[in-house]
């Protein structure tokens, strides 16, 4: 039986990378998408690496034309974030932040449906973020990009029934990535306190509606992606929050 094929945006770093290299170990053929250079990148060395900003007009088209077999699974992982600072960002940052987040998976996932043979199945899997119920001043910008891919994830759904194919989203809490595992074991070392006692403290201030004390880590999002691309069909149009419930008790 020959390998599988996944394609995995937002591949140069963090989870994107780590999803990668899992199921690449797992014996999937795998492509990854980033903008940074491969060699620059977290990326494992044995995939098939596409350097591309999925901000330009043209990306979906790019990647399309760059694939040969059309994949069994996608994980859309990419991500924007405005810049820092507290002026009033341009439209042309707020488009950039719109269409990694949202349009471009939008778009990608309706040209490998298009191109896809009819007889094969392919799981999509979106990555989203609870931000999306915890907007601020700080964070409007990228929680509302977030929302919107919400919403365009379940008109591809529709657009994915009776089509061999299922768009489910895996929607994250806070992630146990370098940098923020970093900054709390600093902080650990000077208040003399333990690295989980500061995570459980950073949790529980940053919100309130948090019920774990630890940072979510990637292998568990592997395993999460993992039990939702295997469900098949039935997954299409499923939401499964991996986010510690940080959304309250109503939603």
């Amino acid at each position: 039986m020959s390998a599988k094929n996944a394609l995995i945006t937002g591949a140069s770093d963090g989870l994107g990378a780590h999803l990668a290299a899992r199921l690449a170990e797992e014996g999937w053929r795998v492509t990854g998408v980033g903008r940074r250079p491969h060699a620059e990148s977290s990326a494992p060395k044995g995939i098939d690496y596409v350097r591309l900003d999925l901000a330009r007009p043209d990306a979906v088209e790019q990647l399309l034309d760059h694939l040969g077999e059309m994949p069994d699974l996608v994980v859309q992982n990419a991500v924007s974030y405005p810049g820092p600072g507290d002026g009033t960002p341009s439209l042309i940052e707020m488009e950039n932040v719109f269409r990694v987040n949202a349009l471009t998976p939008y778009r990608l996932a309706l040209g490998l449906l298009d191109r896809k043979p009819p007889e094969q199945f392919m799981s999509c899997i979106v990555i989203n973020s609870e931000s999306i119920y915890h907007a601020d001043d700080g964070s409007g910008l990228y929680a509302a990009s977030k929302a919107a891919l919400r919403v365009l994830s379940t008109a591809l759904a529709t657009r994915c029934r009776s089509r061999k194919a299922s768009v489910a989203t895996l929607l994250l809490g806070p992630l146990a990535d370098a940098k923020k595992t970093t900054q709390l074991r600093r902080i650990a070392e000077q208040k003399g306190l333990s690295e989980q006692q500061v995570t459980a403290l950073f949790l529980r201030r940053s919100n309130p509606d948090l019920v774990i004390d630890q940072l979510i880590d990637f292998d568990s999002c592997h395993r999460s992606v993992s039990y939702l691309a295997g469900l098949g069909p039935v997954a299409n149009g499923m939401l499964c929050r991996l986010d510690g419930g940080s959304a309250g008790s109503l939603i």
